[in-house]
């Protein structure tokens, strides 16, 4: 099977096919999920009902997100970097970490604060 955020071309290793196969279990879930909401708004259901699986189907596809960044981190960016292994294993941590903590979608930056400094 091919995955177009699959890394490195056609060689697969050991932790590409779990990362698909989780991937794709994930994705499962959420079109599950999905699918429930919709029959929730069928049946009328209460709007903090519907809110709350909606909540979940975000957090979920976030998940995903983060699985396919990490990836792309390790299969991309990193994967022809000559460098010192300590110092490749600080940047690997460092683009992780940016993944997952980084700012969220509409967030300020803060060069864009629109003080007038300097």
């Amino acid at each position: 099977m091919s995955s177009v955020y699959r890394i490195g071309g056609g060689v697969m290793s050991t932790k590409t096919e779990t990362s698909d196969r989780d991937v794709i279990v994930r994705l499962r879930r959420v079109e599950g999920q999905i699918r429930g909401i919709q029959r929730m708004v069928e049946e009328e259901r209460g709007c903090e009902q519907m809110l709350t699986q909606l909540m979940a189907v975000r957090a979920s596809i976030d998940q995903i997100g983060l699985l396919l960044m990490e990836g792309h981190i390790e299969g991309c960016l990193l994967k022809d970097l000559r460098a010192d292994p300590e110092r490749l294993q600080e940047l690997r941590e460092t683009l992780k970490m940016w993944a997952r903590f980084g700012l969220l979608p509409g967030a300020a930056m803060p060069w864009e604060s629109g003080s007038s400094e300097g």
